[in-house]
This record gives structure tokens, C-alpha cells and sequence, in this order.
């Protein structure tokens, strides 16, 4: 290990001299403050009566839960790529021609990744010592989060390395370090919910201790609002629960440490390894007999599709995730009902898979073109007679081959639900939240598939990497917009039902339909502006891509 500590001075010394350090730092503390100060101003207009401490208590629930999930979910997007960069272009073994181990490598990939996130997590700090001074919060809460923060960001930059190393593609890499952290936050909860709904359940306080294995519990500790835990045994829960996630987040470096000194290989190491990998790139790829029959089928339509649809099981993967969909409301209705089911759990459910897809066609956008980008391809594919336009058209064709079915599906159950909703026994003050949001997830689905595609195609020509690219086209189709709209008129919402001049239904139409109409608009006008952009600099920037990468 005494190579690891040049390595860590470096990435100091670099992040210390790198301008988005500080900016990213400033926009985190500058973003918390801002928070701060929407809900303090937001309970002196209330009306309502409340004390500094419970608002104190709100502040730091509303900081704290958005820091623990930018820093579960932040951290394995920041090395989801770090070793699959290093695999692509040969580096990797080269690394182990000087001093460094397994370990260095590892450790010095994860600081690499973690001096940027830290940074921006210290920032939000003094932030949430303002609900101390407000008084509803303790410094032991304070401490608990801090330990929280700490365990989350380290699980989820370690998931991210271990998936860099599981798939050379970085958008798949994410996608499986996202995928573990998500398994990891509710397959507990599951687990435990299955127990308490049987006809024999066992004792909540037993079943409640599979729920450490969740990074959840830290946080939800930290709030001492852990329902299904004596508050006496929070503080014992948390610290078991970060210890049993230290445990796992050690074995997952200690499996990445060894596995990184042979990954790069292309022959040798044991058997069982290369038997399994050569069974994975045939269930990938298609064996001898299917192969040459996808690539001519792919090849009918044009080259572009067969350099987009070379994995054959691609346009498998997108009902995969609609059958999980549709899995997980087949189970609900056996549970509670069919009007149980199709209100407000089933809108936020529909909510999120419908953001889902919204990735996905924001990635399969732009990955074709990003993996010719860094190939250097570009060139060749205008000498073979594709012209600009051939390829935008062959990129719709593609993503109209592999989601319009299953979004399809999806937007058919958003129709059914709004048309149940309104019929069924539930009363409408009940179903009306989850009633707006299938219809927001109706009528938005396609704006945002317009725009985001669009959107990420020009940030890829733009010469980002995939992820990046993928990132912009999210935070400015979906998430600025989103919060923009939804913050003020949900706001405006929330203080006029406060002070009882709307009801429950007519504050949901305040905050839903405006939103609708200008989130809507925006997508199309952005998306149509990107459009322009693309399809007239098109063989511009693939000209001048090429260029850089002859020269």
C-alpha cells in the first residue's frame, strides 16, 4: 500500500487545481441554501402555527433525504466508467507494469471518483447544523446522517467499480451498479413485507432486523423515524446496519482488487472463467447459427441497424423491464385490490418506469454514435455511401423498433387507469393524486421521447462520453424543467389549500395541469431546437471528429 499514497496525493493535487471542483462545491451549498430558505419562507406564509423546532425537523428531513440519494446513486455513476475506459483502450495492464497492486489500482480509481462528490457533500454540512440551531434535531441525528452519508457514498462508488469491470459499455455499467444499489434498498423491505402479510407472521421486532442489510435504515435512523424499531434500539440499529454494509462494501473491494489484475486478460486464468464468458457472449452475441441470421435481417434494413442491434437480445431488454411492471401490479392486486392498486402507488410505480425508459432512449440515442466516436469510425461510414440523413433516420428506425411496444404497453395501462379511476369505489379525493399522474405520464411520455433524444444525440456529436451526454439531455428535458414547474405551482398549491381557499382536488389541478402545458411545451420547442441543430451540423461535426482523431 505504500504506493496508494502518491497516487492519493495526485488526485488531491489535480482535484484542488480543477475549476468544476469549486464550482460543483459552490452549486451544491448554493442549492442546499436555496432549499433552506423555500421552506423557512414557505412556513411563515403557511398561517400555520409551528414551532423553530419543527421546522428545524422538516428542514433537515427535506436536506437530508435529497443528500442520501444523490450520494447512494451519484457515486456508481462516477465509476461506472472508470475502469471500463482503462479496459477499452488497453491501459489497464499496463498498471500492473509499475508497483501498483489490486488494491492500489481500486483504491486509487475510488478516490479518483469520491474527491468531487466529498467535496460537494461537505458543503451541504453547514446546511444541516441550522435545524440544530433551530432546535426538533439532535447532534446525535446529525452524527448518525454523517455516518449514513458516509456508507452510502462509499457502497455506491465501490458498486460502480465493480460494475466497470462486469461490462466494458458504460451506460450498462451503470445501469447494473444502479440496478444493485436499488436491489439492496427494497429487496429488505420486501422481504419483510412478505412476512408481516402472511397468516402466521413472526414478530415484527424479529422480521425488522433483515432491514439492515437496506442502506435506508441508517438514514430512516437518523431521522428517528424507524416505525418498525424500539427508538431505545435506533442508534444500535443504525450502527449494525453500517457495519453489515461496511462488511459487504469490503468484500465487493476485496473482489475487485483481485479481479482487476486478470480482467484485462484475453487468455489464460481458470477455465471456469473463460467457459462462462464465452457462454455470455454467445447468449449476447447469438452462436454460430444465429448470428449470420441477425446480421442479415439486420442488414436488410441498412448498415446503421446492424452497428445499433449487434446484441440480440437488445430488443428483449425493454420487456423485461415492462414485465417487472406488470409483475409488481399483478402482485398488488392480489394483495389489495384492483382500487387498491391502480391510485397512488400505481401512478408513482408508472412514474418511474416511464423515467426509466426516458434513460433508456436518451442512452440508446446516442450510444451508436458515441462507440464510433471513440472509434474513430466516422470517416468510414461516410465513404460508404450514408449520407447524414440516412443515419438520423436509421437511429428512429432503431428506437422505434425496440421501445414503442413496450412504452406502448405501459401508456395502455396509464389509459385503463384513467378511466377505472374515476368509476371506482374509491372516493375521488382518494384516487385524484394518482389520477394525475398517469395523466402526466400519458401526455408527457412523448415530449420527453422527443426532446431527450434529440437532446442527447447533440451532446454525443458535441463530443461527450455516453453517460455525460445522457446526463445533460436528463437535466435539461426532464429534471430542471420538472422542478422548476412542479416547485412553484406545487408550492402555490400547498399554501392555497393551507389557508383553505381550495380543496384537496382543485390544489391538484393547480399543480398538475399547468405544469402539463408548459413542461410539454418546452420539450417540444428544446427538442425541435435540437433537432435543428443536429440534422444541420451533422456531417460537420463528424468531419471535424475525425479530424482530431487523424491527427
Amino acid at each position: 500500500m505504500r504506493t496508494l499514497f502518491p497516487v492519493l496525493e495526485r488526485e488531491l493535487r489535480v482535484a484542488a487545481r480543477r475549476p468544476q471542483t469549486w464550482r460543483l462545491r459552490l452549486a451544491a451549498a448554493g442549492a442546499a441554501v436555496f432549499l433552506l430558505l423555500i421552506l423557512v419562507w414557505f412556513f411563515g406564509r403557511s398561517g400555520v402555527k409551528t414551532s423553530n423546532g419543527q421546522i428545524g425537523v422538516v428542514v433537515f428531513h427535506t436536506v437530508a433525504g435529497m443528500t442520501g440519494v444523490w450520494a447512494l446513486f451519484l457515486g456508481c455513476q462516477k465509476t461506472a466508467d472508470s475502469l471500463g475506459r482503462e479496459r477499452r483502450d488497453g491501459t489497464l495492464g499496463l498498471l500492473f507494469l509499475t508497483d501498483l497492486s489490486g488494491w492500489d489500482v481500486i483504491a486509487g480509481k475510488l478516490f479518483a471518483a469520491a474527491v468531487d462528490t466529498v467535496f460537494q457533500l461537505v458543503a451541504v454540512v453547514p446546511v444541516l447544523i441550522v435545524p440544530v440551531l433551530l432546535g426538533g434535531v439532535s447532534l446525535t441525528q446529525i452524527g448518525l446522517l454523517l455516518l449514513a452519508l458516509a456508507n452510502g457514498l462509499l457502497l455506491s462508488l465501490v458498486s460502480g467499480l465493480l460494475a466497470s469491470l462486469l461490462a466494458r459499455d458504460p451506460r450498462q455499467a451503470a445501469g447494473l451498479a444502479v440496478s444493485w444499489i436499488l436491489a439492496l434498498l427494497f429487496i429488505p423491505w420486501g422481504v419483510f413485507a412478505f412476512l408481516m402479510s402472511r397468516d402466521n407472521p413472526i414478530p415484527q421486532a424479529d422480521a425488522a432486523w433483515l432491514l439492515l442489510a437496506s442502506p435506508s435504515m441508517p438514514f430512516l435512523a437518523s431521522f428517528s423515524s424507524v416505525p418498525v424499531i424500539p427508538f431505545s434500539q435506533v442508534v444500535l440499529a443504525s450502527t449494525a446496519a453500517v457495519a453489515l454494509q461496511m462488511t459487504l462494501t469490503l468484500a465487493m473491494m476485496w473482489l475487485a482488487a483481485r479481479w482487476v489484475r486478470v480482467v484485462w486478460q484475453e487468455g489464460g486464468g481458470p477455465a471456469w472463467r473463460w467457459r462462462w464468458q464465452r457462454f455470455a457472449a454467445r447468449v449476447r452475441y447469438g452462436g454460430i447459427v444465429r448470428r449470420p441470421e441477425w446480421r442479415r435481417i439486420c442488414l436488410e434494413h441498412g448498415a446503421w441497424d446492424w452497428l445499433s442491434l449487434r446484441d440480440v437480445w437488445k430488443p428483449w431488454l425493454p420487456w423485461v423491464l415492462v414485465g417487472a411492471f406488470f409483475l409488481l401490479q399483478a402482485v398488488s392486486m392480489a394483495s389489495v385490490g384492483v382500487s387498491g392498486t391502480m391510485g397512488v402507488g400505481s401512478g408513482l410505480m408508472t412514474s418511474v418506469f416511464h423515467l426509466l425508459f426516458t434513460l433508456w432512449i436518451a442512452g440508446e440515442a446516442g450510444i451508436t454514435l458515441a462507440e464510433q466516436r471513440l472509434a474513430g469510425a466516422f470517416e468510414l461510414l461516410l465513404t460508404t455511401g450514408l449520407k447524414p440523413s440516412d443515419i438520423l433516420r436509421a437511429q428512429s428506425r432503431v428506437l422505434f423498433r425496440i421501445l414503442s411496444m413496450p412504452i406502448g404497453a405501459l401508456l395502455a395501462y396509464d389509459v385503463g387507469a384513467i378511466l377505472y379511476l374515476p368509476w371506482g369505489r374509491e372516493s375521488w379525493d382518494t384516487v385524484a393524486l394518482g389520477w394525475w399522474l398517469h395523466v402526466t405520464a400519458l401526455l408527457l411520455t412523448p415530449a420527453y421521447a422527443w426532446a431527450i433524444r434529440w437532446s442527447s444525440t447533440r451532446a454525443v456529436l458535441d463530443g461527450r462520453a455516453i453517460n455525460l451526454a445522457v446526463g445533460l439531455a436528463m437535466n435539461s428535458v426532464y429534471l430542471l424543467p420538472a422542478a422548476v414547474c412542479y416547485g412553484v405551482f406545487g408550492g402555490l398549491a400547498t399554501l392555497l389549500i393551507l389557508e383553505n381557499h381550495l380543496s384537496w382536488a382543485q390544489s391538484l389541478t393547480l399543480a398538475f395541469l399547468p405544469p402539463l402545458g408548459l413542461i410539454g411545451g418546452w420539450c417540444l420547442w428544446w427538442g425541435t431546437r435540437q433537432r435543428s441543430w443536429v440534422t444541420a451540423r451533422f456531417r460537420e461535426a463528424l468531419t471535424s471528429r475525425a479530424e482530431a482523431v487523424a491527427s
